[in-house]
């Protein structure tokens, strides 16, 4: 298993980190957490980065699953948006990785906000925020399928980024209406403006077994 910290922005797209979502329609009770994760081509130290983790990964799997010997056929995690998604502008320039949450997605990754706080808010985490994002690369061989794969074991969410599909923020919504800034609520006038509710955490990664690979 190989680690790359990416503190770069990339941009998140399909983003299932608040709420796990069926990824087959044949499994609808295998809920997974996930998210796939847009890098800019013009970022080469990144995918450099990404290339040899893979690479270190990919060696793991020789040794350990696989006799020795490479296989045919290996699964990239590490994508071409412009060959594989060649009419969705938002993956036009760019390296996109799949990613699901630790333990093979079963659990949710830290998913913290622009100061460092964990949340689980939406106006921070979703489909189109810029992120810096926390990976690990890990070898795998399930019903015949063979390669490596990826996980996202934390991410700080910029809040940057226009919301993708049909998201909606408060902010997208203000910019809707050209409202410019919002206004005050009730409760903020009748607190003085404390915040009185903060967001529940993310629970941690399994530090024996984080992929459960």
């Amino acid at each position: 298993m190989s680690k790359v910290t990416i503190k770069n922005p990339v941009r998140l797209s399909y983003t299932n980190l608040l709420t796990p979502r069926a990824q087959d329609d044949s499994k609808p009770d295998v809920l997974t957490f996930s998210t796939a994760i847009l890098i800019p081509k013009s970022d080469t130290a990144t995918i450099d980065a990404i290339k040899a983790a893979v690479k270190e990964a990919l060696e793991e799997g020789v040794v350990k699953k696989w006799g020795n010997k490479r296989p045919a056929g290996l699964k990239n995690p590490l994508r071409d948006g412009d060959a594989d998604r060649p009419d969705d502008d938002v993956y036009a320039g760019h390296y996109f990785i799949n990613a699901k949450g630790p333990r093979g997605g079963k659990e949710r990754p830290i998913l913290l906000d622009k100061r460092g706080e964990e949340t689980t808010d939406a106006e921070v985490i979703y489909s189109g925020v810029e992120a810096q994002v926390s990976l690990q690369f890990y070898p795998f061989d399930v019903s015949g399928n063979r390669g490596v794969a990826c996980g996202i074991s934390a991410l700080q969410s910029l809040e940057t980024g226009e919301p993708l599909g049909n998201a909606v923020t408060a902010d997208s919504a203000r910019k809707e209406f050209g409202i410019s800034t919002p206004a005050s609520s009730a409760r903020d006038e009748f607190s003085g403006g404390a915040d009185e509710s903060k967001p529940e955490g993310a629970g941690a990664a399994d530090e024996d077994d984080p992929w459960g690979a």
